[in-house]
């Protein structure tokens, strides 16, 4: 079905992107891997490699935004777990070689995929900082949370890329619970208060 053939090169578009980056994708590569005529991708996408890269990079990022607003109610934990956990298995499953395909088009040469790229995490902003308020995170510092999460995130699958272990998840995982539950709690995080010095 034609609507199947489509929805297979934008996912088929954003693992390439995850693995090369938005410069290096070819569209002829991806008909190749796909196994759709090259006039397939120019009948979907008119505009082209750079209409297919934002849809690919939307396509991901409206899979993930989907899934934090399904998980409101259970807390900024479970996202985190949630993600580090799909992330671990990507990274396995690619033997590191995979990487977050927003992340990719962020650093692109062209603009408007960088412009993409800044509307995903807007969007990734937007639905943390609904839960983070949720979970009791004042609504004035949870903008901040929210980024550090994303930043946090990112920057722990490239760092697992770059050693090639699962470490850095590991890491962040912890940090980031620690750092919402400080942030929704503030007194209890600083612990008792200290006497004299």
């Amino acid at each position: 079905m034609p609507n199947d053939t489509r929805e297979r090169m934008v996912a088929g578009a954003a693992r390439m992107i995850s693995r090369r980056g938005v410069d290096a994708m070819s569209l002829r590569e991806l008909a190749e891997k796909e196994g759709v005529p090259l006039g397939s991708t120019y009948h979907f996408f008119p505009g082209g490699k750079g209409a297919l890269v934002d849809e690919a990079v939307n396509y991901v990022g409206d899979r993930v935004t989907a899934s934090i607003a399904s998980t409101r109610g259970q807390g900024t934990e479970h996202i985190v777990r949630w993600v580090l956990h799909a992330w671990r298995r990507i990274l396995i499953r690619s033997d590191f070689q995979a990487g977050c395909p927003v992340l990719a088009a962020a650093v692109a040469k062209d603009e408007r995929h960088r412009s993409t790229a800044r509307a995903v995490f807007d969007r990734w902003t937007v639905g943390l900082v609904e839960v983070l308020v949720d979970d009791g995170v004042p609504a004035d510092r949870a903008p901040t949370v929210a980024r550090t999460i994303i930043a946090s995130l990112e920057g722990a699958v490239g760092l697992a890329r770059a050693f090639g272990e699962i470490g850095p998840l590991d890491d962040v995982e912890s940090e980031l619970i620690r750092l919402v539950a400080a942030a929704a709690d503030p007194v209890a995080a600083a612990g008792p208060p200290r006497l004299g010095r």
